[in-house]
This record gives C-alpha cells, structure tokens and sequence, in this order.
C-alpha cells in the first residue's frame, strides 16, 4: 500500500497497477509534488472531494519525483496533472488547475459513464 499522509493516498509504480488498473471503482491520480504550488491549490479541492465521493471513486496521489517513469508514460507536461481511469483505462485527464465546479462535473461524467457502461 501507498504512504499517507494529510488524507492522501500516495502510490508508487509498485502498487499502481493494483490500485489503479486493476481497481473495479473509477480512480482519479493526481500527478504532483511538495514544490508545485498548482498542487497546493488543487489540494483542498482533492481532499473535499475524496470525502463527496468516498464509495463511489477511488482517490490517489503520485509524487513525480519519485515516479518519474509513471509520469513519462502518461505524458505529464506540466503539474498538477489529473488522470481519470475507469475499468483500467485512461479516460480524461486534466492539465494544470482547475475550478472545483469543472473537476466536480468530470467526475459527475466518470460515474455516468460507468453507469452506463454496465
């Protein structure tokens, strides 16, 4: 399992394909590190909504430094850098900082998705 830490889940590439892909729950990673302040803005947001949706979507966190091959993988440009998995494949990612409302309404989709997809 990950470390966590202020109500983070964090992962390495150890776990991710456990936690992650072959997680039956919609996942959101949150790609970032101590020094992005992107990330520190997001953090809030993240936690709120890790506990909004706490049966419903899996939440996790990815320090690039420590996962750099992870990050090239998934073509991380910039920070924070947001992927959202269902059923073990990549399905959206968000760039950078985003408002509470748009990230909410991405995963509002994730869910409708999988719902439908049943």
């Amino acid at each position: 399992m990950g470390k966590e830490t202020s109500k983070r889940h964090y992962l390495l590439e150890a776990n991710f394909q456990m936690e992650v892909l072959q997680n039956p729950k919609p996942t959101l990673v949150e790609i970032g590190a101590d020094w992005c302040g992107g990330c520190e803005i997001m953090a809030p947001v993240l936690e709120r909504l890790a506990v909004v949706y706490t049966d419903r979507i899996t939440f996790r966190t990815i320090d690039i430094e420590a996962n750099e091959t992870l990050a090239r993988e998934y073509g991380v440009s910039e920070l924070p850098f947001l992927l959202l998995f269902k059923n073990g494949h990549l399905v959206d990612h968000v760039v950078g900082v985003i408002s509470a409302k748009e990230l909410e309404d991405r995963l509002k989709n994730l869910l409708m998705e999988k719902e439908n997809s049943q």
